[in-house]
């Protein structure tokens, strides 16, 4: 998932983070948090406690967005003693989705509910009070894992106090929010009039940093980018070990028994998203095809490539795209007319014969400028067993042509390969992604 806001980072955000960072490192946590696929059949979500009632709340964990934000419907904010109202709301669109609400504070307790947890008191968090149709199904929220840019907010204290609401602040939500679209268009419009001044709120996972309560990097141990339904019976769903998964909170390199071999690092050069530069691609069998640089007009998206745990496919700039299907066909010509079948939906695993088709690899760059190759395996970029056994998707979609843009976005197929580590507090200020090879469940 992405948010279109491109804010330029506070000044003072990362002195604050990095002056902290040095004093508390000694008490910071690690936590190894259990994560699933199966609430909403694609993402990953853990766990979150919210209030003076720990409201339990499933929330997406999503490295494509910085917002940390509930349905009103699980987290009902008027029953919490702990909450305190803002006059800050957002409005945050998504990839797919789209919303808009108030903000509030209250406390927040996030960990393995049987180990370690870390309570981050006074947590913003945003109510969906008005949302698109579909949005957020089987889950309740999402805790974005980006930077500040895209964790933009609006003040509306002074045009509450001139609408003379009192006291000036934004729960209870003082729109009318019934119809999505007509709460989209009224907050466009206030904002477009200069009723809202724009900020930025800090993001969980910095808050959390920042105050010492964790070291600055997570991690992410997943198998799947789709629920592996491999039996029609939920209860083993629910339990396969393929469709469960970690996530490292203030953590990473340490949790040995999830990965094999050295680590590979690769540079994060712009704190958009977790911006990557993206050289070449490479089906096996066939010669590496460049990659075209992001274009000046869109410089705000931050680079040509970005790592994102909220996207379930691999989504291809179109040249990049295009430069797969050709060496595919070149492989074998057969495989586009299965990957035409597949088309929206699915195909009989029985047709693929996975062992036939080759390996898709990402040339990146590196911490020091070194090339570094990431293999996307067959199994992962086509996903068996779903959306019913027996049936399989294929995991590489185009940007599109109304998405001009030459960016790519490796979602969860790339990293279903690796145990990745998203390392902060490494590189030019920015920080690197760490892979490894992914360790399978015994």
């Amino acid at each position: 998932m992405a948010t279109p806001s491109h804010e330029p980072r506070k000044a003072t955000s990362k002195a604050v983070r990095t002056a902290t960072s040095k004093t508390a490192a000694a008490t910071a946590k690690s936590l190894r948090i259990p994560i699933t696929n199966v609430f909403d059949g694609n993402d990953y979500s853990a766990q979150i406690l919210i209030g003076s009632q720990q409201v339990a709340a499933n929330v997406i964990l999503d490295t494509g967005s910085s917002t940390l934000a509930v349905v009103p419907s699980v987290y009902q904010a008027a029953k919490d003693a702990d909450m305190k109202p803002t006059s800050l709301a957002q409005q945050v669109q998504y990839g797919t989705g789209a919303w808009v609400g108030p903000v509030v504070n209250t406390s927040l307790v996030l960990g393995d509910p049987a180990g370690v947890t870390v309570t981050l008191p006074g947590a913003p968090i945003a109510l969906t009070v008005a949302q698109s149709e579909g949005d957020f199904q089987g889950v309740d929220g999402i805790m974005g894992l980006a930077y500040l840019s895209l964790n933009q907010a609006y003040n509306l204290q002074a045009y509450l106090t001139k609408q003379k609401v009192n006291p000036p602040v934004t729960f209870p939500w003082p729109f009318s929010s019934a119809n999505f679209t007509n709460a989209w268009k009224q907050f466009a419009e206030l904002i477009s009039a200069g009723g809202a001044i724009s900020t930025s709120i800090d993001p969980y996972f910095m808050a959390l940093e920042t105050q010492g309560l964790t070291m600055n990097k997570f991690a992410f141990y997943t198998l799947r980018s789709w629920v592996r339904v491999a039996t029609n019976n939920k209860s083993a769903i629910a339990a396969d070990p393929l469709n469960n998964g970690f996530f490292i909170l203030g953590g990473g390199e340490e949790q040995a028994d999830l990965y094999s071999g050295a680590f590979v690092n690769v540079d994060v050069t712009h704190d958009v998203y977790y911006n990557t530069n993206l050289i070449s691609i490479q089906v096996d069998g066939c010669a590496a095809v460049k990659a075209k640089p992001l274009q000046a007009q869109y410089s705000g998206a931050g680079s040509n490539c970005i790592i994102d745990t909220g996207t379930n496919p691999l989504v291809l700039s179109n040249d990049v795209y295009q430069a797969v299907l050709q060496s595919l066909e070149k492989v074998n010509p057969k495989f586009i007319s299965l990957i035409q079948q597949a088309g929206q939906g699915s195909i009989a695993s029985s047709l693929l014969n996975l062992a036939d088709w080759p390996a898709i690899s990402f040339i990146l760059t590196g911490d020091t400028g070194q090339p570094v190759k990431l293999t996307c395996a067959p199994q992962t970029y086509w996903q068996e067993d779903y959306p019913a056994p027996g049936q399989s998707v294929f995991q590489i979609d185009p940007a599109g042509q109304n998405n001009p843009v030459n960016q790519s976005i490796l979602g969860l197929p790339l990293m279903n390969n690796y145990y990745t580590v998203f390392d902060r507090s490494l590189g030019a200020g920015k920080g690197i992604i760490r892979f490894a090879a992914i360790t399978q469940p015994s």
